[in-house]
């Protein structure tokens, strides 16, 4: 077992404690072990002023990150927008392909039907007048 006074290593002489009356406790010691005591009384208030600026340096970058990902949030949410708009304007592509081609469909029966009905209207002005001939040759 370690006694304690053998650990305490900043001692060089002794320390003496004294309660007043007040009941507040003095300490009495060597001027060496004082600056010694306060050197690291400064170092640390030093390290701690130090730890609320790295406190609030991670804090502002904590803020940063947030504000990043919330960024990051909106332009991946803008993305699936945009695919959502490609997708339907690649539908609507489609559809007009589909239109085009019923509207071809479409003109190539109405041309068919014109070239009909143009030939039964051949038809029937040849018939209208080779048909009277006919029968004017037949009767005479």
């Amino acid at each position: 077992m370690v006694l304690p006074a053998i650990s305490q290593t900043t001692s060089n002489g002794t320390i003496e404690s004294v309660v007043n009356k007040d009941g507040d406790t003095l300490v009495i010691m060597s001027l060496s072990d004082v600056k010694l005591i306060l050197s690291d009384l400064l170092e640390y208030e030093i390290t701690d002023s130090l730890l609320n600026v790295y406190v609030e340096r991670d804090s502002l970058n904590s803020e940063k990150i947030i504000l990043k990902d919330s960024i990051i949030e909106k332009l991946e949410l803008q993305n699936k927008n945009k695919d959502e708009i490609i997708k339907n304007l690649n539908d609507i592509i489609t559809n007009k392909i589909k239109e085009i081609d019923y509207k071809d469909l479409t003109i190539e029966e109405q041309q068919k039907e014109i070239n009909k009905q143009r030939n039964l209207k051949r038809l029937g002005f040849v018939g209208s007048v080779v048909l009277p001939i006919i029968t004017l040759i037949l009767l005479l």
